[in-house]
C-alpha cells in the first residue's frame, strides 16, 4: 500500500513537475512574444510617430499659406479690379468723388486694407484711409490737385463709420508727391501687380506694404498706378488666428532675413535715422522661431533660391520640434517665406497616449495567451488609424482636407484619361464670409461653414469628390461629367445653399455662394489645370456680382 502509494506520488510530482515545466515553457514563450512584439511595436510607433506628425505639420502649414496667401490675394484683386474698372472708362465724369467711394468700399469690406489710392502722371492723388485719430471706425481722405494754387493743392475729408463727412481742411506744407514713391516706379516697369518691399508709410508713418498696379491707356502708356496698402501689425495680428499646435507659431520673413510678421509682432520694426526702416532679423525672435530660422538659413543663405518646402526636425531644451518652411510670394528678386513650427509631442499627442497605454497593457497581460497579446495589438493600432484619419479629414466639417483631395482627385483624374471619360471641377466660396465672422464671432462663422457642407455634400452623388479646400473654399471633383452637367450640378449646389437661411445660434442667416466650373477632357490636362481654371471661374462669379454659376472650357492642343 505504502508503495503503491509512494508510486502515485512520485507518478503525480512528475506530472506535476512536466506540467509546471510546460506551464513555465508557455509563460516564457508568451513574455518573450510580448516582449518582442512590444518593442518592434514601439519601433514601428516611434517611425509611425514622426512620419504622421510631419503630415500634420505639413496640413497646418498648406493651410496656413493659403489662409496667408488668400489674405494678401484680396488686396491685390481689388487694384486689379479698380484698374479694370479705371481703363474700360467706368470712372468717367466726377472721378475724384467715385473713386473715393469706391476706395471707402474696399476698406469696409476688407479689413486687411489700411489704405487704397491712386496716383497719375501729373501728381494728382487721391487717398482714403482708416482713421486711427478717430474713437469710431473713421475714416480719412486726402485729395492733390496739381493744378490748383499751393494754398488748395491738398485737401483732407474727415468721415466717420457710416461715411458721412465730419470736417474738411487743406494742408499748404503737404509737398506729397505719389511719382516720388517707391510703388510708383515699380508698378510703372511691371505689367501686373507688384509687392513693395516694406518701407514706411508717409501719412500714418506706420511700417508696411503696398500691392499697386499701372493704369494704361489703350496705347499702352502709364496714366497713373492704383495702389492698396497692409499695415506690417495687421499681418502679424493675422497669424495670431493661425493655430500651430498648442505653442507653436507661424511667421513671415522676407528673402533677406527680415520678419514681415509673427504672432509676438512687440519690437518687430524699428525705425533708424532719416527715418529708415529695419525689420527684426530672425535669430532675434523668440528661442523656438530663432533657432528654426537659423537652420533654414543655414541651409538656404539665399531665400530666394528656397521654391519648395522646407522640413526640418531639431531639440532643443530637453524638446523635438518639428519646423516647415513654404514659399508664399515671389516678385522680382524678393521672396516671402512661411514658416511654421510646434513641438513633436503637441502634434503627435494622441499617438503618445496610445504608446503609454500599450506598454502598460503590455506589462498587465504578459501572463495572458498571445491571442490576448494579439488582441492588444490590435488595440493599440487603433491611435495610429485615428491620427492617419485625422491627417486626411478637415476637423470642422468632417470632409476632405486640400491635401487629401489631391492624392484622391489625382487618382480619379488618371483613371478618366485611360477611359477617355470628361471630368469637370467646381470651386466653392462662401460670399461675403469676413463679415460673417467679424459681426457674429467666428463660432457663428463656424456654424455657416459646417451647415454649408452639409448643403453640398447633399447636393452631390456618391461618385463624387468634395473637399474643404481651404478657409470658406471648398473643391468639388465631378467624375464622368462635362461642362453642361457639372454647371447643373453647381446650380444645384447653389440653390440648395442659398434658397433657405442657414439656421445658427444667433438666428437664421441668409447666405449664399459663388461657384466657378471647369471641364477637361485632354489627357495632357493636370489637376493644378484644372483646378485653376474653375478658380478663374470662381473669380470671375465674384466680380459679377456673386451668387452665381460662371464655366471655364478649358482644353490644351495635345499635339
Amino acid at each position: 500500500m505504502t508503495q503503491a502509494t509512494n508510486q502515485h506520488s512520485s507518478r503525480s510530482r512528475r506530472q506535476h513537475g512536466l506540467l509546471l515545466s510546460l506551464l513555465g515553457l508557455l509563460i516564457l514563450v508568451e513574455v518573450i512574444t510580448v516582449v518582442l512584439v512590444l518593442a518592434s511595436q514601439r519601433f514601428a510607433t516611434e517611425q509611425a510617430l514622426h512620419d504622421y506628425a510631419r503630415e500634420l505639420l505639413q496640413n497646418v502649414a498648406d493651410e496656413t499659406r493659403e489662409n496667408a496667401a488668400s489674405y494678401l490675394s484680396r488686396a491685390q484683386d481689388s487694384v486689379s479690379l479698380a484698374v479694370g474698372t479705371i481703363e474700360a472708362g467706368l470712372f468717367s465724369g466726377d472721378v475724384p468723388d467715385r473713386l473715393e467711394s469706391y476706395f471707402l468700399l474696399q476698406l469696409r469690406v476688407l479689413p486687411q486694407i489700411d489704405g487704397m489710392f491712386l496716383g497719375d502722371e501729373a501728381g494728382n492723388f487721391i487717398f482714403s484711409k482708416r482713421d486711427a485719430s478717430q474713437d469710431s471706425d473713421g475714416f480719412l481722405s486726402k485729395f492733390i490737385r496739381s493744378e490748383l494754387p499751393e494754398t488748395d493743392r491738398v485737401t483732407f475729408i474727415k468721415r466717420d463709420a457710416r461715411l458721412s463727412e465730419i470736417s474738411r481742411y487743406t494742408d499748404p506744407d503737404d509737398r506729397y508727391d505719389p511719382r516720388s514713391r517707391p510703388w510708383y516706379g515699380l508698378a510703372i516697369k511691371a505689367e501686373q501687380e507688384i509687392w513693395t518691399d516694406p518701407y514706411i508709410f508717409f501719412t500714418s508713418q506706420q511700417p508696411g506694404l503696398t500691392v499697386a498696379r499701372a493704369v494704361r491707356d489703350d496705347a499702352g502708356e502709364v496714366q497713373g498706378v492704383v495702389g492698396a496698402d497692409i499695415e506690417l501689425s495687421a499681418l502679424s495680428e493675422f497669424l495670431t488666428t493661425q493655430k500651430v499646435g498648442e505653442s507653436g507659431a507661424a511667421f513671415i520673413v522676407h528673402s533677406n532675413g527680415g520678419v514681415l510678421a509673427h504672432p509676438n509682432a512687440a519690437n518687430l520694426v524699428h525705425t533708424g535715422e532719416h527715418n529708415k526702416l529695419r525689420l527684426k532679423q530672425l535669430d532675434e525672435l523668440d528661442a523656438v522661431s530663432a533657432y528654426a530660422g537659423k537652420r533654414l538659413m543655414d541651409r538656404f543663405p539665399d531665400l530666394i533660391t528656397l521654391d519648395h518646402s522646407y522640413f526640418d526636425t531639431f531639440e532643443l531644451a530637453g524638446r523635438h520640434y518639428l519646423s516647415m518652411f513654404v514659399p508664399l510670394l515671389s516678385h522680382g528678386q524678393s521672396r516671402w517665406v512661411m514658416g511654421v513650427y510646434a513641438p513633436e509631442d503637441e502634434l503627435a499627442q494622441t499617438l503618445r497616449e496610445g504608446q503609454r497605454k500599450s506598454i502598460f497593457l503590455g506589462v498587465a497581460t504578459s501572463l495572458l495567451t498571445i491571442t490576448a497579446a494579439l488582441l492588444f495589438l490590435l488595440m493599440i493600432a487603433r491611435p495610429i488609424n485615428a491620427l492617419q484619419q485625422q491627417a486626411r479629414e478637415d476637423p470642422l466639417t468632417g470632409l476632405l482636407n486640400r491635401r487629401s483631395f489631391g492624392e484622391t482627385a489625382e487618382q480619379m483624374l488618371r483613371a478618366a484619361r485611360r477611359t477617355g471619360e470628361a471630368t469637370s471641377a467646381i470651386m466653392i466660396d462662401i460670399d461675403l464670409f469676413k463679415p460673417i465672422n467679424d459681426q457674429h464671432g467666428h463660432a457663428v462663422g463656424d456654424e455657416v461653414l459646417l451647415v454649408v457642407a452639409r448643403r453640398i455634400a447633399r447636393g452631390l452623388s456618391n461618385e463624387d469628390l468634395l473637399a474643404r479646400y481651404g478657409g470658406e473654399e471648398f473643391a468639388v471633383l465631378l467624375p464622368d461629367t462635362g461642362l453642361h452637367e457639372g454647371e447643373q450640378v453647381a446650380e444645384r449646389l447653389r440653390e440648395l445653399v442659398g434658397n433657405s437661411p442657414v439656421i445658427t445660434s444667433i438666428g437664421g442667416l441668409k447666405v449664399t455662394i459663388s461657384l466657378g466650373v471647369a471641364q477637361s477632357d485632354d489627357e495632357h490636362t493636370s489637376l493644378s489645370d484644372l483646378l485653376g481654371a474653375a478658380d478663374r471661374g470662381l473669380l470671375k462669379a465674384k466680380r459679377l456680382g456673386r451668387n452665381r454659376v460662371v464655366t471655364i472650357a478649358e482644353q490644351r492642343d495635345s499635339a
